[in-house]
């Protein structure tokens, strides 16, 4: 692979990562950090460096050992990000590893999945603007946590005076056993 062949895919990649990015903070009530971005060009950067280094079966295995069990403990990541976090390294492995000599099927991948992504965050992803009001709100972690949805919600309707409410969690905190919550009303 050449210079001007690496750039080329790197400039697909850089272009629909920022495509999807833009549809991914356009009307939800929620932004996608811009750092996740970087794991897109690092997939990319990892794949390439694979297709050109031999590594042993240890060293898939080990890596994979850490991606998976790699969690961010400071923030929860919303089903939005999750999604746009798959395609990125979705896109990212498509441009690195699919043959140059096949480029109309790999345009046509990329925008086949472009396509299906713009279309599901115009018309399948529910846009929560019934709420025009938001305050933050604290609670001790312990009574709060609980997998449970809706004992959630009830444990925060005893304390908002709001009939209706939705609400999601900003920040957790196990050293000061306390959860910063937005309430949106």
């Amino acid at each position: 692979m050449d210079f001007f062949e690496l750039f080329a895919r790197f400039l697909l990649l850089a272009f629909s990562i920022l495509f999807l990015y833009y549809f991914s903070n356009r009307k939800n009530k929620e932004t996608i950090n811009p750092l996740i971005i970087v794991v897109g060009f690092c997939t990319f950067s990892l794949c390439y460096l694979f297709t050109k280094v031999e590594i042993g079966i240890g060293i898939g295995f080990g890596l994979f050992a850490i991606f998976s069990i790699l969690r961010f403990r400071a923030q929860t990541f919303s089903l939005n990000a999750i999604i746009f976090l798959f395609a990125t390294i979705t896109l990212s492995i498509l441009d690195i590893l699919y043959p140059f000599e096949q480029y109309g099927v790999l345009i046509f991948f990329q925008i086949s999945i472009l396509l299906f992504y713009i279309l599901g965050s115009l018309f399948l992803v529910n846009d929560s603007s019934i709420y025009k009001k938001s305050c933050r709100l604290i609670l001790k972690y312990d009574e709060f946590n609980a997998l449970d949805e809706s004992y959630r919600k009830s444990k925060i309707a005893e304390i908002v005076p709001f009939v209706a409410f939705d609400f999601e969690i900003l920040t957790i905190n196990k050293t000061s056993n306390e959860i910063e919550l937005l309430i949106l009303y």
